[in-house]
C-alpha cells in the first residue's frame, strides 16, 4: 500500500459528546446557567466571569461559574481555554462527576488521550454506575473496533439508564459494525422513539465540534440500517421524516445521498443537493455526489468543479481527487489528470485499489500485486491510462 488516507477519529465518538460552534464575540448578557449553553453557549461566558471574579462569592458557587464558563468555551471550540477552567473548577469540586467528564472530553480534543481516560477511570471509581461514564469507555473500545466489548459496556450503560441517547445510538453504530443488523434496529428504533424533545436534551457532535441535531442524526442512524439490509423504500421514509422535521442542508444531502445511489431518482437526487448547496452546505457528500451525477450528464467541467470542492472539503479525499482526475482526462487536460491521479493513488487505499483495477482492465499493468511505491512503471502506466478514455 502506497499511504491510505488518515481520517483520524482516534477518540471521536467520545467527543461528540461536548463541543458546537457559537457566536463569533463574547456578550455582555445572559446568566451563568448551563441550561444557557443550549441556546447561546457564548452568552454564558462574560456572565461566569463575573461570578469568578468576585472573591466573596463561596468556593462551591465559584467551582460551578468555572464549569459553566469552561463549558461556554468548550461549545465555542475554544478548548484550551476550557481545559484551563476545567482544571480550576476541578480544584474546587473535585469529585463531581459531570465535571470530570467535561474535563476528559476536553483532554481527548487536545490529543492527551492518557488524561482522558483516566478522569472517565476516576469517575467510575467515584460512581461504578454512572451510565455517561459506562459509555465512555464503551466508545472508546468501539473507536478501536472492538465492538463485541463497547456493546457490553453499552448495555450496562442501557441497564442503568434505558433512554440514555449516546448508549442507544452508539450501541446501534457497534451492531452495525458486526452486521448484526437487528439488533442495530432495535437500538435505532428505540432512540428515534424518544423523539426530537427528548433526544434534543443533550447535543450531538461531530468530529470537527459542529453541532448537529440529535433527531435527525437518529433518523439517518436508522436509515443507513434500512439502506444497508437493502429496504431502500423504509430509509427514504427515515430521511423523508428528516427533511420534513427541519430541511436542512443536512437533510436534504442526507436524502439526496442515498438518491443518487437509488436507480431511477437521479432528478430528485439533484434537485436535492442542489437546494443543500443553495443553503450553504459543506458537507463532502454534497458536492461529490453532484459531481457523480454531472458527471453522468457528461458535463465534465461543471463536474470537475463539484469534485474540486469535495476535496477541499475533506482532505485527503483521494476519491474526490480521483474522481476530479478523470474529468480533466474527459476534457483533454492529461497533465492535470496525470498530476491528480497521483496525488489520489498517495492519498487513499480505496483511490489506489479502483486505479490498479481500470489499469489492469486495460492493460497497462500486468502485476496482480497493487505496487507498494510510484515505482517509474506505475506513473507510466496511469500516464497511459490518462490518455485513454475507456481506461474506467
Amino acid at each position: 500500500m502506497i499511504r491510505p488516507a488518515i481520517r483520524q477519529f482516534a477518540a471521536a465518538i467520545v467527543l461528540l459528546a461536548f463541543a458546537t460552534p457559537g457566536t463569533a464575540a463574547a456578550q455582555d448578557t445572559g446568566e451563568c446557567v448551563a441550561s444557557q449553553l443550549r441556546s447561546d453557549p457564548e452568552s454564558v461566558i462574560a456572565a461566569c466571569s463575573r461570578l469568578i471574579a468576585d472573591g466573596a462569592k463561596p468556593a462551591a458557587e465559584r467551582g460551578r461559574a468555572l464549569s459553566v464558563r469552561g463549558s461556554g468555551y468548550y461549545y465555542t471550540k475554544r478548548w484550551t481555554l476550557a481545559a484551563q477552567d476545567y482544571d480550576a473548577a476541578i480544584a474546587l469540586l473535585p469529585t463531581d462527576e459531570e465535571l470530570l467528564l467535561s474535563r476528559s472530553s476536553t483532554a481527548l480534543r487536545l490529543g492527551d488521550g492518557t488524561l482522558g481516560r483516566s478522569l472517565i477511570e476516576k469517575v467510575l471509581t467515584l460512581n461504578p454506575s454512572n451510565p455517561d461514564a459506562m459509555w465512555r469507555v464503551g466508545a472508546g473500545y468501539e473507536d478501536a473496533g472492538d465492538y463485541r466489548t463497547a456493546i457490553r459496556f453499552y448495555a450496562m450503560a442501557l441497564t442503568i439508564a434505558p433512554r440514555n441517547q449516546y448508549a442507544l445510538l452508539f450501541s446501534s453504530t457497534s451492531n452495525q459494525g458486526l452486521r448484526r443488523f437487528d439488533e442495530a434496529l432495535k437500538t435505532a428504533d428505540a432512540l428515534v422513539g424518544l423523539g426530537p424533545d427528548e433526544i434534543n436534551l443533550k447535543p450531538y457532535f461531530d468530529y470537527q465540534g459542529n453541532r448537529l441535531d440529535f433527531y435527525f442524526i437518529a433518523l439517518k442512524n436508522r436509515a443507513r440500517i434500512h439502506w444497508m439490509l437493502g429496504h431502500l423504500d423504509r430509509a427514504e421514509q427515515d430521511l423523508n421524516a428528516a427533511v420534513t422535521y427541519r430541511r436542512s442542508a443536512m437533510s436534504l444531502t442526507a436524502r439526496g445521498h442515498l438518491l443518487t445511489y437509488t436507480p431511477g431518482r437521479e432528478q430528485q437526487a439533484f434537485a436535492d443537493l442542489q437546494e443543500a448547496k443553495s443553503l450553504g452546505s459543506e458537507q463532502y457528500e454534497t458536492f461529490f455526489d453532484l459531481g457523480l451525477i454531472l458527471a453522468k450528464r457528461q458535463q465534465f467541467r461543471e463536474a470537475l468543479a463539484e469534485f474540486d470542492r469535495a476535496a477541499g472539503i475533506f482532505p485527503p479525499s483521494g476519491e474526490a481527487v480521483r474522481m476530479r482526475a478523470l474529468m480533466h482526462r474527459e476534457l483533454g487536460e492529461t497533465d492535470l489528470a496525470f498530476d491528480d491521479m497521483i496525488q489520489a493513488v498517495t492519498t487513499e487505499e480505496s483511490a489506489l485499489k479502483k486505479t490498479v483495477v481500470a489499469l489492469r482492465t486495460a492493460g497497462y499493468w500486468r502485476s496482480s500485486e497493487a505496487p507498494d511505491q510510484l515505482t517509474p512503471d506505475f506513473k507510466d502506466a496511469i500516464r497511459a491510462c490518462m490518455l485513454d478514455k475507456l481506461c474506467k
